[in-house]
């Protein structure tokens, strides 16, 4: 079924849900600090189903759809109840329920629009660093977490490709969970095609969620390991994992393998640099071993995974035990942590935007370009 379709009857499943509990709870005239209680009750529910879906056990997987169409109901009758309870305390009159619950409705609807839209809105993010390192100005493309077919359509993702083209770019990299246990086959090799006929080289590496572990929770296994890879091979796509591939003259990469595998993925320390007068570039899905690859030399690192929290305020959770958005620095290396060009699970986002990055590499001496 549509995506879209699916998301939007588990939202109204959710809404039927809050609101048949709210009515039987109808008559009741709650005193100020028992509805207080309860707004934070609810809020924190909220932030519990959009925590779970991100961060859970695999065997929750079935029903994270729902959690998170939970989430986004609870979150906005939240705020609805905030606003009528302010109501009442100026008018210092009880309202119907049905005053309540239209609001709660309709401020549901618009949190609904919103994380659906800016789950579909692609946007370019522009950075710029420099070093002594760089002879000449470069510009890269770096594009994370699509999952398409899960939470992003096939349309979207063309329209993506093809405003990355006209940032005019030397190279793509492909940071991990294009594709996840929601992918169909046909799906899988429409998105690899696309970027195979991009006209520039474009360079992947593995994310906890390419592969299809985890598909009997999802649809079942829609194609093997062994089929994607060769399947990125055949359309022209470089696959890297933890190896080096030199994109110009004073410019390396290193495509990391995702930690999710373990023993397969190489310790940095094993992965002698081949070049260590050239700028280096590290990608790596998951951005919690930067300090680890810092023994390669690495300039800096490319890392996608968090979706910046995709589902608000997951982003400043995430802030507090590790890295979620943006940049980080130790000494002189930095590592970009992209939101990500779109999420996971379901068509819906409300921490930051999608965003692919556009890197502009410059020589020290450069003057400033300001960028985000």
């Amino acid at each position: 079924m549509n995506i879209f379709v699916t998301w939007t009857l588990l939202f109204i499943a959710a809404e039927a849900l809050i609101t048949a509990v709210q009515f039987l709870l109808r008559k009741k005239n709650f005193k100020p600090a028992i509805r207080a209680a309860l707004i934070i009750a609810k809020l924190l529910l909220a932030i519990a189903f959009a925590a779970l879906p991100m961060a859970g056990p695999v065997q929750l997987r079935p029903v994270q759809p729902f959690m998170i169409a939970l989430y986004a109901a609870l979150f906005a009758d939240a705020l609805a109840d905030t606003v009528y309870s302010a109501i009442i305390a100026i008018g210092k009159k009880e309202r119907k329920f049905l005053f309540y619950k239209a609001m709660s409705l309709v401020f549901g609807i618009l949190f609904f629009v919103y994380g659906t839209v800016n789950m579909q809105t692609v946007l370019p993010n522009y950075h710029t660093y420099k070093s002594e390192k760089i002879k000449t100005e470069h510009k890269i493309i770096f594009a994370a977490d699509i999952h398409v077919g899960s939470a992003q359509e096939l349309s979207t993702l063309e329209k993506e490709v093809n405003a990355m083209l006209s940032e005019k770019p030397e190279c793509i990299i492909l940071g991990g969970d294009i594709v996840d246990d929601y992918t169909e086959k046909q799906e899988m090799e429409e998105t690899f095609r696309l970027f195979g006929n991009c006209g520039v080289p474009v360079y992947y590496l593995y994310g906890n969620h390419d592969r299809q572990k985890h598909a009997e929770y999802a649809h079942g296994l829609q194609f093997t390991a062994e089929e994607l890879e060769k399947t990125i091979k055949d359309s022209g796509v470089i696959v890297l994992k933890d190896e080096y591939i030199a994109l110009a003259s004073d410019l390396l990469l290193l495509g990391r393998e995702d930690i999710s595998e373990g023993g397969e993925r190489l310790k940095a320390a094993e992965l002698k640099n081949p070049a260590p007068e050239k700028y280096l570039i590290v990608a790596d899905h998951q951005p919690f071993e930067f300090k680890d690859n810092l023994v390669t030399g690495a300039d800096l690192q490319f890392s996608g995974h968090t979706h910046a929290g995709q589902l608000f305020p997951l982003r400043a959770l995430y802030s507090v035990i590790g890295y979620a958005y943006g940049d980080f620095y130790e000494g002189d290396a930095v590592m970009n942590v992209s939101a990500g060009a779109c999420g996971w699970r379901v068509p819906f986002r409300t921490e930051k935007h999608c965003y692919y990055e556009v890197i502009t590499l410059q020589p020290e001496n450069t003057q400033n370009i300001v960028g985000e």
